[in-house]
């Protein structure tokens, strides 16, 4: 499954917020993984660990290449600090593109099939219905044509919106008003995709979130 382009202008929206000073200092590293790169790396937080009932050989794979995407996250978000602002979305993409897959081929040969399957459902359950934006998606979920452009303009909608409160973020702006104006936006425009579906497409949907996860408690 890999990130979408849409999907890419929603993390980096929240990449954007966690370079703001004391942000990443206020959050476990799997979080701020989680929180810059995207849902799959959930994988990396304790609560999903548990979920996923990995052994302890795995769960310390796991750590050593959380602490080698640490590093290589940091270095990346320090080289954009000296790009043009309005260059940074392309360069930020551009790694967490490749930190997703670098993650997703680490998984596929330290996870088992089952767990596997079970974090694919929590990876959904955190992104929701933009997960729509990656093709596998849209093709298990029979997506029509029709449906995909809705879509794209309700991407399209997210990007204008979430435009200002970037720029918000990069004139230094509060973190903590910043992000749940980020999160409301993305309940809200998750609504209208949600509306494109089908009760069909609904019933499939809900099928591959499987069981409730609840990662904050």
């Amino acid at each position: 499954m890999r990130l979408s382009c849409p999907t890419l202008v929603l993390l980096f929206a929240v990449s954007v917020v966690g370079l703001l000073p004391g942000a990443a200092r206020a959050q476990e590293p799997a979080q701020m993984l989680q929180g810059r790169l995207g849902p799959r790396f959930i994988v990396f937080r304790e609560k999903a660990q548990d979920e996923l009932k990995l052994t302890g050989e795995q769960r310390n794979k796991l750590d050593e290449r959380r602490d080698a995407t640490i590093q290589e996250m940091q270095q990346t978000f320090e080289k954009a600090q000296d790009v043009k602002p309005e260059d940074r979305p392309k360069s930020i993409g551009e790694y967490q593109q490749k930190a997703d897959q670098k993650l997703e081929a680490f998984l596929k040969e330290t996870l088992k099939e089952d767990q596997l399957k079970r974090l694919r459902q929590l990876i959904f359950q955190q992104e929701g219905l933009f997960a729509i934006g990656h093709p596998d998606v849209a093709k298990e979920l029979n997506i029509t044509d029709d449906q995909r452009k809705q879509f794209m303009t309700v991407m399209q909608d997210l990007h204008k919106k979430v435009e200002p409160i970037v720029k918000q973020a990069q004139e230094g702006g509060d973190p903590q008003e910043i992000g749940p104006k980020i999160k409301k936006l993305h309940k809200e425009q998750e609504g209208k995709a949600e509306a494109l579906l089908t009760d069909a497409q609904k019933k499939q949907w809900k099928e591959m979130l499987g069981k409730p996860f609840r990662l904050e408690d």
